[in-house]
This record gives C-alpha cells, structure tokens and sequence, in this order.
C-alpha cells in the first residue's frame, strides 16, 4: 500500500490531498519540498527522509521545517509545497490459501 500526501499553500482551504491508505503505524516518509518567493525564484527546492513517523508526526516536522526554511528567506516565501510519499511493508504470503 502506498500512501501520498501534497500540500500546496494554493490548495482550497489549505488541507492535504491524501491518495491512498493513511498507515496507522509509523513508516518512513520520503518528502519532496518546494519554496518560492514574490519574485518567481525558487529559494529551496529539497528532499528529505523522515524515518519512522505518523501521519500526525510528519505534518508537525514539516510544518517545523517550512518555519525554518520562512525564516532564512525572510518569511517572503509566496508558494510553499511539499509531497510526502510513505510505501507498505510486504504481503504475507498465502501458502495453500484460497483458490
């Protein structure tokens, strides 16, 4: 099972678009950033992997990253987004099971 969540400051109402099942337990996320200013530049444009978090737990790192990545460009940014992307684990396989 995949899991992807993007979150755009130009998504109605500011909420995520989730695709997929949302993992109940922690899994490791791979996430794709993108921050812009007035002027059209792209200030960062990064990657990152969190090991092991909830869903809960990966907005509150990406919401503390984001912070981070405003203040250093002056809290001007105009377009921020960011993807996460989080894969299950394997399937049991099924010896013998239904036919």
């Amino acid at each position: 099972m995949t899991c992807t969540i993007f979150y755009s400051t130009e998504m109605p109402n500011e909420q995520a678009k989730v695709t997929g099942g949302i993992p109940t337990k922690p899994m490791r996320w791979h996430v794709d950033y993108v921050v812009k200013t007035p002027g059209g530049l792209t200030v960062v444009q990064g990657e990152k992997t969190i090991q092991r978090a909830t869903v809960e737990e990966l907005r509150a790192v990406m919401n503390h990253t984001i912070g981070e990545i405003g203040d250093e460009v002056g809290n001007e940014a105009t377009f921020v987004s960011w993807r996460a992307t989080a894969h299950g684990g394997k399937k049991k396989s099924r010896k013998g099971g239904r036919r």
